[in-house]
């Protein structure tokens, strides 16, 4: 009867990876894993063996069919041979392109409406810009998009029984600007008008204003605001209502002699706190009649021409050489 040989293995249940221990020259299989291991050296006691190698086996070599998984760098010498790529993933289609391109540039020349460049490959970047009312977007993979871009005016319908649109049109003919504009004819305009609406009238600016209010009906009017470019003579009274009246003149000549001021229906010293002149300076120069003191009070020094004085009661006080009738303590010196 024939010999039979066996090793020590173990069962597909067992856990994977090499026996904890061999004796030197033994050998164990591994069914969880299917790896051969061999007990080498002897440097252990009792004949143990220093080293439990892997030696066999598809979970620890590589085999001839059937896909497996082999990690760690690997060196091939002579050519090697592999079946012909299907995709671009492939490790040896990526290999051989890689190394195929490996710091070989190629160049391609664009052109514009005017004018070409050269973009080399892997170096330069091909811009494509917006111009005058366009911008470009590159949003997406091999996608530029050109925009055209907004202006200003409003989206809407212009144009009316009563308005006629108006727009402003730029170089490249987009629309800038767009609005309705009353429509506003004169009779001289109209070729056809009727034989009895009044003619021959016109307005001047900021004087008279004409307006045909219908079939032969013309009025008259003051504009809002009138200029009179030459003299305005008021025989009556002159009354106004505003808040300010400015009188850009270089004379202003008054006939009466009294100038009343603070003049409100009902005056009292309070409504004429402040009341008096001021004169625009480098800083402004005032005469007013103050109610808490109540004086009149000057902002500046007065001079008085020669050979006049300063009287109280009719009776000089005070001249250019003398200070007289003042009583000092109850003297008078």
């Amino acid at each position: 009867m024939a010999n039979k040989i066996r090793i020590k293995r173990r069962a597909a249940g067992g856990a994977a990876g090499a026996p904890a221990s061999l004796e030197n020259a033994e050998l164990a299989f591994n069914e969880v894993d299917d790896v051969l291991y061999y007990g080498e050296g002897t440097g252990g006691a009792g004949g143990t063996a220093t080293t439990v190698l892997a030696i066999g086996g598809s979970g620890a070599f590589a085999t001839l069919s059937g896909a497996q998984t082999i990690t760690g760098d690997k060196t091939f010498s002579g050519v090697v041979i592999v079946p012909t790529p299907t995709t671009n993933t492939h490790a040896a289609t990526k290999v051989y392109v890689d190394n195929a391109i490996s710091g070989v540039s190629t160049t391609f020349t664009a052109a514009g409406d005017t004018g070409t460049v050269t973009i080399t490959t892997g170096v330069d970047t091909l811009t494509v810009a917006g111009g005058t009312g366009l911008t470009s977007v590159a949003a997406a993979t091999d996608t530029v998009t050109i925009n055209l871009d907004n202006t200003a005016v409003t989206p809407a319908s212009y144009g009316a029984a009563g308005t006629v649109a108006t727009f402003t049109v730029d170089a490249q003919g987009r629309l800038t600007a767009a609005s309705n504009t009353a429509i506003s004819i004169t009779a001289s305009q109209v070729s056809d008008r009727a034989t009895n609406l009044v003619t021959g009238l016109t307005g001047t600016a900021n004087e008279i204003t004409v307006s045909n209010s219908g079939v032969g009906a013309v009025t008259l009017s003051l504009p809002a605001n009138v200029t009179i470019s030459n003299n305005l003579t008021v025989t009556g009274d002159l009354v106004v209502s505003g808040n300010t009246t400015t009188l850009n003149t270089a004379t202003l000549t008054v006939e009466d002699k009294n100038i009343v001021l603070a003049n409100v229906a009902t005056p009292t010293d309070v409504t004429a706190d402040g009341a008096g002149f001021t004169i625009k300076g480098t800083t402004d120069k005032t005469l007013n009649w103050v109610d808490a003191t109540d004086c009149w009070t000057s902002s500046e020094n007065f001079d008085l021409a020669s050979g006049k004085v300063f009287k109280i009661n009719n009776t000089a006080v005070l001249s250019g050489t003398n200070l007289d009738n003042v009583t000092v303590d109850g003297g008078t010196f």
